[in-house]
């Protein structure tokens, strides 16, 4: 069991199967397989949307997300914000430009997501879902702790 877990929590077949997964669109858009992370990230952040915030959720190196969050400006699929109340702060929101990558993107991890939860019941995800959040939580207040 405790390999299993650890397997689990490293994610690697995951990062493999989405960088499997996205080979097509990053070459048919011409985007590094961060820009795509970045993308897809901030397609569904809402009000989370700074630098900060995809360095939280996606666990990335502050200069790899500098360089795709500029280059997705440069090719229009993001519009950079400055905040308002903080000029430290910038909010990046998806541009009109995106909508058809966003999309395909939102359209293949579904299917993705349909696959890998084939013959997972509906109380069996929640199971995993409230046990996965238990870990996630435990794991941040080790990192805050250090």
């Amino acid at each position: 069991m405790e390999q299993q877990i650890d397997l689990i929590l490293r994610g690697g077949q995951f990062k493999k199967l989405l960088e499997e997964q996205s080979i097509e669109l990053r070459r048919k858009y011409d985007m590094t397989r961060a820009e795509l992370e970045i993308l897809y990230f901030l397609s569904r952040s809402g009000i989370h949307n700074t630098s900060t915030d995809i360095h939280r959720q996606l666990m990335m190196n502050r200069g790899h997300i500098s360089q795709a969050v500029d280059s997705l400006c440069r090719k229009n699929y993001i519009i950079a914000i400055p905040d308002q109340n903080d000029r430290r702060y910038v909010h990046y929101e998806i541009s009109d430009y995106a909508g058809e990558l966003i999309q395909e993107m939102t359209a293949r991890r579904e299917i993705m997501n349909r696959r890998i939860l084939n013959g997972v019941s509906e109380e069996e995800l929640k199971v995993y879902c409230n046990v996965s959040e238990k870990i996630r939580k435990n794991i941040d207040e080790l990192i805050s702790d250090h």
